[in-house]
């Protein structure tokens, strides 16, 4: 079963949220736009979403099903193998396509997967899905036979980027489809509808699922080196076969079995021209690769006239280590082995095409690897730089491209560190382990102990409010449509009608699942708030067990005296309930911090990197005492100001041989692990200086004004005099200017901080 992260559950979370505010409107086309990343798992997503919705207790009475259109056949059909593999074969989604016209409607619930330009293209075979249809069941008599049994339509636009506004105002979505709500799903969308759900890069890349960076190397980097009378095309190519070896070398020194993957992009307007070659680039890059002991079964191409080799390709184990390609593999192809990428130059038509580089994005395992040059993605491409940056414009928000390079200088020896790789699944979440504490809860409220009998225990739980024998009749929900779910209760007293026939165990379990829900979402104590989505099962299930095993009654009973409970507004258990939810929350901290102590790995990376890559956010600067060459700085940043005065007294110091700038996230930076008790996790720190003096070497991090009070920076200053203890030749602290009177630095083991400065050391004086 695939494990969602994190940001993935706070995603669908969101768009549940979303989702649930539109539809409430009651109109129709109304656009929900959810825009991620490439590599994010946006099928994966939607594919829980879909399973969400339909079993949310606030949504559990609507009857809806789903219209999926893609581009093109291929990624209609992927899109259904993928949700049809996520949901195991079976969902309460039934996922069908064309063939299932014959069904006469789309079932409840169900996904309806279609190549959009089927419908919309005026070719005759086309056409007749419109007109003729199987079994003389048409698209549009499909759709109309879905709205006569008075089923909602929800449309899914997956990679919205591609479909033009023409496409969402045409009158098939209006006339036929009619949706209620249009959600549309890319990493780049058009179209901004009613509501946005954003997922970040960050958030992509902190989970391990994508790549830390694309490493560009550009037609200027390809001149500037030393390849004198060496075909272009060669040094691609050759450039491509290399970094896959050095990758191979990486991952078998940790132990992973994969193969790495070569994807060559040829250009669209490859084909040999009898005036200037009789070879097209497609044979030179297959005879250069076996110029390289690069065997027949090694290679695959991916042509639409020209398909070799492309059986289980995806496999991380494949034995295909070169795929030759034009557009099949450009979007919508996901083989999160494929690291390296050559992109050969349109001739008449020269546009970089964006899209391509997602197919190097992904994570094998959708997690960072100890070896920081795996968490990279590499492009060796002719295109000229301001092609590159063209192209991304284009995408607004767009994972920006690392096209320059710094490299460590000869002289300068680099230093191993033991550095902290952390990943963090927090999902704050209720876990199994609440059942036991809301059991002590309610056993002190009630004052029950162990040595009570069944009936002692019933005595007690109905002295203490709680009606044992309730009937809940149908008099409350009766007649009613649950408008708004934020005030449900409201709407099922004053609009339910009067019955006294006994409630359906269906509709029972329906009330008491969204009384769960709300229980949850509803609270307002920070310490009490948990995420709904993923807990109101646990409080379900830790009710139903308390009460079943104090009162020795069936599941009805339990539900009939639960419901009735919380309900009133005088409820006994709605208290009982958040005092349960307070009790537990330092418990599930150490439960979630123990998985992220397991989490938790140390490597020794060098310091300084051998080359560091950034993207055209950082400009060069001019210093001498860099260990790197050209040194990068970002442009307009928080705190820039006051780095760059740091970096004015390091290349004024006699004693300072060389330094180095610390990057602020990623696993070839150097970090070590600290505990910020305002948060109650565990983070990373990555201090901002590595120095190089005659003597010692110095880790700093520079703060400024309020940023050196915060608590943060108090838990970092010692987790860092923590990490320096017993290591000879290496020292550091927190670093600040105190106006004209220079840096002072302080490396106590108790960090404070006041404007006298009482207890800081000149630091001019140490180095």
């Amino acid at each position: 079963m695939f494990t969602l992260k994190p940001f993935q559950e706070t995603a669908i979370a969101q768009l549940k949220e979303k989702f649930l505010t539109l539809w409430k409107l009651g109109d129709h086309n109304l656009n929900l736009t959810f825009k991620s990343p490439t590599g994010s798992g946006k099928t994966i997503m939607m594919a829980q979403f879909l399973r969400d919705i339909v079993a949310d207790p606030r949504f559990s009475h609507a009857d809806v099903g789903f219209v999926w259109i893609t581009n093109s056949d291929s990624l209609a059909m992927q899109s259904k193998d993928k949700l049809f593999s996520y949901y195991g074969g079976a969902s309460e989604n039934p996922l069908v396509d064309m063939n299932n016209l014959r069904d006469g409607s789309i079932p409840k619930s169900g996904v309806f997967f279609i190549n959009w330009q089927k419908v919309v293209s005026k070719a005759k075979d086309n056409r007749k899905l419109r007109t003729e249809g199987e079994s003389n069941t048409t698209f549009d008599e499909y759709l109309e036979n879905t709205h006569n049994i008075k089923r909602e339509v929800v449309l899914i636009i997956d990679e919205e980027h591609i479909a033009s506004s023409t496409v969402l105002a045409s009158d098939l979505i209006k006339n036929v489809i009619k949706p209620r709500i249009i959600i549309g799903v890319s990493a780049t969308p058009q179209n901004t509808g009613f509501a946005t759900v954003e997922v970040t890069r960050e958030d992509v890349i902190s989970a391990g699922l994508i790549k830390e960076k694309i490493i560009f190397q550009t037609e200027e980097d390809l001149e500037s080196k030393d390849y004198d009378g060496v075909d272009q095309d060669e040094i691609l190519v050759s450039l491509a076969f290399h970094k896959r070896n050095e990758i191979v070398t990486y991952y078998k020194e940790l132990g992973i079995e994969i193969n790495p993957l070569v994807l060559i992009q040829l250009p669209n307007d490859d084909k040999a021209d009898k005036t200037t070659s009789a070879i097209t680039k497609q044979d030179f890059i297959i005879n250069s690769l076996k110029e390289k002991g690069v065997y027949d079964h090694e290679i695959a191409i991916w042509l639409s006239e020209d398909k070799v080799n492309l059986e289980d390709i995806t496999n991380n184990t494949s034995p295909v280590s070169f795929l030759l390609f034009k557009q099949a593999a450009a979007t919508g192809w996901d083989c999160p082995r494929a690291s390296v990428l050559v992109m050969f130059r349109e001739i008449k038509n020269p546009t970089f095409a964006i899209q391509t580089v997602g197919r190097i994005l992904r994570m094998p395992f959708g997690t960072h690897f100890a070896k920081p040059e795996l968490n990279l993605g590499y492009l060796y491409t002719n295109y000229k730089r301001n092609e590159v940056l063209t192209g991304y414009a284009k995408t607004p928000g767009g994972n920006r491209p690392a096209i320059y390079q710094s490299e460590r200088k000869k002289e300068v020896t680099p230093i191993p560190l033991e550095s902290v790789f952390m990943s963090r699944s927090d999902y704050n979440d209720l876990g199994d382990s609440f059942q036991k504490t809301f059991t002590q809860v309610a056993n002190k409220y009630f004052s029950i102990t162990d040595k009570d009998s069944s009936s002692d225990r019933i005595k007690k739980i109905h002295k203490g409010g709680l009606d044992i024998d309730p009937k809940i009749t149908n008099g409350l929900i009766v007649g009613v449509e649950i408008d708004d779910y934020d005030n449900f209760k409201e709407e099922l007293l004053s609009e339910g009608s009067s019955h006294d026939q006994e409630i359906s165990q269906n509709d029972l379990e329906k009330l008491y699942n969204l009384y769960c829900f709300n229980l949850i979402s509803k609270q307002i104590d920070e310490n009490k708030k948990f995420a709904p989505e993923r807990s109101w099962g646990k409080l379900k299930t830790a009710l139903n067990v308390w009460f079943m095993e104090s009162m020795d009654v069936g599941r009805k009973n339990t539900y009939n005296i639960i419901v009735n409970d919380l309900i009133k507004t005088t409820s006994i258990l709605s208290p009982v309930i958040a005092e349960s939810l307070d009790a537990y929350r330092p418990i599930r901290e150490k439960e979630v911090n123990k998985k992220s102590e397991r989490a938790k790995r140390i490597e020794t990376i060098e310091i300084p990197r051998q080359t560091l890559f950034f993207t055209d956010q950082y400009e060069e600067m001019k210093v001498k005492k860099s260990a790197m060459k050209p040194f990068y700085i970002e442009k307009d940043y928080k705190g820039e100001d006051n780095e760059k005065e740091f970096i004015k007294f390091l290349e004024e110091h006699n004693n300072v041989v060389w330094w180095y700038k610390n990057g602020d996230s990623g696993s070839e930076y150097f970090s070590i692990a600290y505990y910020n008790e305002n948060e109650n996790k565990e983070k990373l720190f990555y201090p901002d200086w590595i120095i190089k003096t005659e003597k010692d070497i110095w880790i700093i991090d520079t703060k400024k004004g309020a940023t050196a009070e915060l608590k943060d920076t108090k838990y970092k200053a010692e987790a860092l005099q923590e990490w320096l203890k017993g290591r000879k030749g290496v020292s550091g602290g927190i670093a600040v200017q105190d106006g004209p009177n220079g840096w002072k630095l302080q490396s106590n083991k108790v960090y404070s901080y006041n404007h006298s400065m009482n207890g800081w050391q000149d630091l001019k004086d140490l180095f």
